[in-house]
């Protein structure tokens, strides 16, 4: 495959302000959050919801984990499978692979002997900051009726939980190796940044709007290299996270030292490093343009590629 996705390295990082990133469905879908270091959680499913809503509903691409679909219709996986392939025989893994998001992550349909290791793949993550999780009671818009069927007009209650603000930063990961198996191109891996990206800024439920992306860095390797430096995450803190509870972007003060000498130190295995910076991270560009074959990509292309 002449277009095969690169060997790569993702680091995202967003921010989530008054606003619940990754509800817990255990604990009443409260803000996933560790009580320990006092640190908000967002998983690797919630990022690829993320990513599969992007994909399904402002790009139109199939999806496999189609909510709609299979909720409509009680699908398990093979069923879902069985409604995308239809009459079509012979041809299971090229019908499975129809699906981007299979492509990108990978998935099952057992009965059918397909098990796929996505290409790309990523970490749970924690913000880089200390918070909260607050619940706060409020009030809904309809009124109640009594037992006779007449309308009594007490407001409805309902709870809000949220964390005032949260700043993370998620490693990826873009594996050549598996990327062959699933016949993932580079163009797939853009789309996929694309709505990465653009996918968080839309983020419109009442409990998800508040999210927007700071920065995105992808590290490709050399042809025939599979190197990877690894947690990407683990290489960039905030040097006032002791300090009061940091409730904005402006507040916070990002330490991108380690990482980027762990990405110059590995130079030679590097094809590129490619960077989208939101304006509000400006002050940490000249810092940034430190790294070896950096090159800086504004958001608006991604939409054009």
């Amino acid at each position: 495959m002449s277009n095969l996705a690169k060997q790569s390295e993702i680091l995202f990082i967003w921010d989530a302000k008054m606003c619940n990133p990754n509800g817990d469905m255990s604990a009443d879908n409260a803000p996933r959050f560790d009580n320990v270091d006092e640190k908000a959680i967002v998983s690797d499913v919630r990022i690829k919801r993320t990513i599969r809503d992007d994909l399904q509903y402002r790009k139109n691409q199939t999806i496999f984990i189609n909510n709609e679909e299979i909720l409509k219709n009680g699908h398990t996986a093979e069923g879902r499978f069985y409604q995308l392939k239809g009459d079509n025989k012979n041809r299971d893994k090229e019908i499975f692979l129809t699906c981007i998001d299979n492509r990108l992550f990978g998935g099952v349909a057992p009965k059918s002997n397909i098990q796929l290791v996505g290409s790309v793949q990523f970490s749970w993550t924690k913000s880089l900051n200390k918070t909260e999780t607050i619940l706060k009671s409020g009030t809904g818009a309809f009124a109640t009726k009594g037992k006779d069927g007449e309308a009594k007009y007490t407001k409805t209650f309902r709870a809000d939980n949220y964390i005032p603000y949260g700043l993370f930063a998620m490693y990826g990961t873009v594996n050549r190796m598996q990327a062959e198996k699933a016949n993932t191109s580079e163009n797939d891996i853009k789309q996929m940044i694309d709505s990465l990206w653009h996918g968080t800024k839309l983020l419109n439920t009442r409990s998800k709007t508040g999210q927007k992306p700071r920065m995105l860095l992808r590290i490709n390797y050399k042809e025939g290299s599979n190197y990877f430096i690894g947690l990407l995450d683990e290489l960039v803190s905030l040097k006032n996270e002791d300090s009061e509870m940091i409730r904005s972007l402006d507040e916070a003060e990002i330490d991108f030292s380690k990482l980027i000498s762990a990405i110059n130190k590995i130079e030679e295995h590097v094809e590129s490093v490619e960077i989208i910076l939101d304006d509000s991270m400006d002050k940490y560009k000249a810092k940034l343009e430190e790294i070896s074959e950096v090159k800086f990509n504004d958001e608006l292309s991604l939409l054009t590629k």
